[in-house]
């Protein structure tokens, strides 16, 4: 009887992360070399209960054609990348020329109004950012924001150290980030006073810090109101 409340409990705690597992990320590959290419592919799917995180390629797809990628050298140097669909995500490359940090970024203002109104509930307009830093023959950090929404990190003492933005300030003291680990599992982390956030990543592989900022306003996009925007940016960290 104990073994059938416990697990009714985790059912219920672990609900609202697995309904609300659907999100965008990067997926960045490369030898990290001048003038090799670099892959870059936008993913769309969720977590299912059991921890998996699959690729959509359904018609879901066709949203990620919306995102504009871009790439932003050190020296302020933007690429604009063109992406085209694959079986499971859209997919693009560039070539980085010099060695330094590479900001990879894309912007989906596009996104269709989640409509509640059917249900008594409150429609949002979501607007999706993605980033991540590429590292050519170097071992710097990105150190500003360049989206709405943007986060940027490092490694300190074997922790990386997270840093987010919002509208190019950083984030307050409080908010609240997600972190999913390469086994998806979920791990929650607050801003502190100095900006910052930190953890100790536990194994190799992708991991994806989330950050949501909720604006109360209101409006109409492509004939559907909405009381509210959401905005989010996913940040792909590949540990190796």
């Amino acid at each position: 009887m104990k073994r059938i409340i416990y697990s009714l409990l985790f059912f219920l705690v672990c609900l609202p992360v697995i309904s609300q597992a659907h999100g965008y990320w990067f997926v960045i590959k490369g030898p990290g070399k001048v003038n090799q290419p670099v892959q870059i592919q936008i993913c769309f799917g969720e977590i299912d209960q059991y921890n998996i995180r699959h690729r959509e390629t359904g018609p879901e797809l066709i949203a990620l054609g919306d995102f504009k990628v871009t790439v932003l050298d050190e020296k302020g140097k933007t690429t604009v990348v063109t992406i085209n669909p694959k079986a499971d995500c859209w997919e693009g490359t560039f070539t980085p020329r010099e060695k330094g940090v590479y900001q990879i970024l894309a912007r989906n203002e596009s996104l269709p109004v989640v409509d509640r109104s059917k249900t008594g509930g409150k429609s949002v307009r979501p607007i999706d950012y993605l980033c991540a830093a590429y590292t050519v023959e170097h071992t710097g950090y990105v150190e500003k924001p360049v989206q709405f929404l943007d986060i940027v990190t490092a490694t300190r003492d074997k922790m990386i150290i997270v840093r987010a933005f919002n509208n190019g300030n950083p984030a307050v003291s409080g908010t609240k980030l997600r972190v999913f680990n390469p086994q998806n599992w979920e791990k929650s982390l607050e801003i502190d006073a100095h900006g910052e956030a930190a953890f100790m990543p536990v194994m190799k592989g992708l991991y994806i810090i989330r950050q949501d900022y909720n604006l109360a306003e209101a409006g109409s996009y492509k004939g559907l109101p909405y009381t509210s925007i959401r905005y989010r940016c996913n940040y792909s960290l590949l540990v190796d």
